[in-house]
């Protein structure tokens, strides 16, 4: 009985796990080249920039874990499931993406230790060249604190985990309605 039960429902942690690996590593890649793309312009005090486009189009494509582990979990076992399942799936691939990227991240602290400081620096020049009464130009330069503390890696992950992890929800959705619907 248990035996069938353990193929009825095989489990789909290899696909999560391939899945996350995928979307971390290309959201951590558009990141960080969005992030020298930004150093290596001048800071024109607009709030959006053709280089921080990047991250943006980076967290889209980020956005094809949860389509993608469906996808590989469908096809590794030639199964169906409600969509229901197809969200959790996405939801643990966005989890999984956020952990990899943040490591990710740190890795890349390692790598080149003035990158984080050098984005802040950018920012704070950004800020200064922007149209905007001083005392919000004062307020919003105060928020940016070491950006290799706890907090701020922290926040980072929280925050990379909120739109990796609702993007992801919702293309497992639609992944398991493309390839495991139950008809």
């Amino acid at each position: 009985m248990e035996n069938e039960q353990i193929q009825e429902n095989p489990s789909y942690w290899n696909s999560v796990i391939i899945a996350s690996l995928v979307v971390g590593i290309v959201v951590t890649a558009f990141a960080i080249i969005g992030g020298y793309m930004t150093l290596g312009s001048e800071p024109s005090g607009s709030f959006f920039s053709s280089a921080q486009l990047l991250g943006t189009i980076g967290c889209l494509v980020g956005a094809i874990g949860g389509v993608l582990a469906n996808w590989h979990y469908t096809k590794e076992y030639d199964i169906t499931y409600k969509i229901g399942k197809g969200a959790l799936i996405g939801l643990f691939v966005g989890l999984g993406a956020t952990i990899v990227s943040v490591i990710l991240g740190q890795i890349w602290n390692i790598i080149d230790p003035s990158f984080q400081q050098a984005l802040v620096d950018w920012n704070i020049q950004n800020i200064e060249a922007m149209q905007m009464p001083a005392e919000a130009k004062e307020q919003a330069i105060s928020g940016m604190e070491n950006p290799n503390s706890a907090k701020n890696i922290g926040l980072q992950a929280l925050f990379t985990f909120i739109g990796l992890g609702v993007m992801n929800v919702i293309s497992g959705l639609i992944g398991a309605k493309i390839f495991a619907s139950e008809e």
